[in-house]
């Protein structure tokens, strides 16, 4: 991988805390198994928003793929639908929304919605959208403007008319936040207005992305969201955060029965996925490892990727004594000593 694609992947904000610290949280949350319980067939179907899958772990939205694979999100999207995984789609993606489209099986795409100003030009990117069968729209809300991240500006990549944000206005260049000409500016600037604007125009369902406190939560599903991603942009913007697994319980707890929650951040294991989904996430969302996956084989990379995590996920349900996604409970966690 050139080394500017490496550096835009794995670096976090400043001094990249809370990028790392996403995932030590997961690892700090212990494990309460039960035992003797019939764990002979185990089951970890889902419904996402109606949607039926095989399982609670989606792809995160992450753009510019052509920056770790020739074929760009189509390559992300089929082993996505290969291994029968709900994927949600990058505004800033390098691929045409049709052509990530074409690779759709039974699981469900979502398409991830940076608001810009002109409303002329989001309308009629949602109509795109729906034309093309994904089912939700995912509005990131917390990164109005782009954080600053050291590694990242120090390896640039080059603009190149091969890698467009295609499906931007005007079909730019693609650059990422880490430039010096995006330092402060409000390139996205979504407000609980807007919100409320994008629920009664929308067609499909709105989440809303980037959610790390209950009333905010709380806030969106009032305007009409109908699900909430806990996240904190992979600690890619603002460094120092609270970590996403511990936002996930107040958020869950907050909207239970209200809407559905789902969790990204730092989850690297079978072990996290069940930490998450007994601290309330319905799903959970992976991202950077998705794309180590398709950087190595493509789409049978990704695949990999999410099947591994699947196994990881089936095994650590079989030695906890859950044998369906409803016996994961809060009683099966807890925090390590001194967390």
């Amino acid at each position: 991988m050139p080394a500017a694609s490496f550096a835009f992947c794995a670096a976090g904000a400043d001094d990249e805390i809370s990028a790392v610290e996403n995932i030590t949280a997961w690892r700090n949350i212990r494990l309460r198994p039960r035992v003797l319980n019939d764990i002979s067939d185990v089951d970890t179907r889902i419904t996402l928003l109606g949607s039926a899958v095989p399982s609670p772990i989606l792809v995160a939205p992450t753009g510019r793929h052509k920056l770790f694979h020739a074929d760009g999100e189509r390559a992300t999207a089929r082993g996505a639908s290969a291994a029968g995984s709900a994927y949600v789609m990058a505004s800033n993606s390098n691929v045409t929304i049709e052509d990530v489209a074409a690779e759709r099986r039974a699981a469900p795409q979502w398409f991830q919605l940076y608001y810009w100003p002109n409303r002329a030009e989001v309308e009629a990117l949602i109509d795109r959208v729906a034309a093309a069968g994904f089912t939700a729209l995912v509005l990131t809300a917390d990164a109005p403007v782009g954080g600053w991240s050291p590694r990242a500006a120090r390896e640039q990549h080059e603009p190149s008319p091969d890698i467009l944000n295609i499906n931007m206005p005007g079909s730019p260049m693609a650059r990422t936040f880490y430039h010096p000409d995006f330092a402060g500016k409000v390139l996205y600037p979504a407000t609980w207005r807007e919100l409320e604007w994008l629920v009664k125009r929308s067609p499909v369902p709105v989440i809303v992305k980037g959610v790390l406190r209950a009333d905010d939560a709380v806030r969106c599903v009032e305007c009409g969201a109908r699900a909430i991603m806990v996240s904190n942009h992979g600690g890619r913007h603002l460094d120092t955060t609270v970590t996403t697994a511990a936002a996930i319980g107040e958020v869950a707890s907050a909207l239970s029965g209200k809407a559905e929650v789902y969790v990204d951040g730092g989850i690297r294991r079978g072990t996290d996925i069940f930490k998450a989904l007994a601290l309330g996430a319905r799903a959970v969302m992976i991202g950077r490892p998705v794309l180590w996956g398709l950087t190595v084989r493509g789409p049978e990379g990704v695949k990999d990727v999410l099947g591994h995590l699947h196994v990881e996920l089936l095994r650590t349900m079989q030695l906890a004594g859950t044998a369906a996604l409803k016996d994961i409970t809060p009683d099966l966690v807890a925090p390590s000593s001194g967390v």
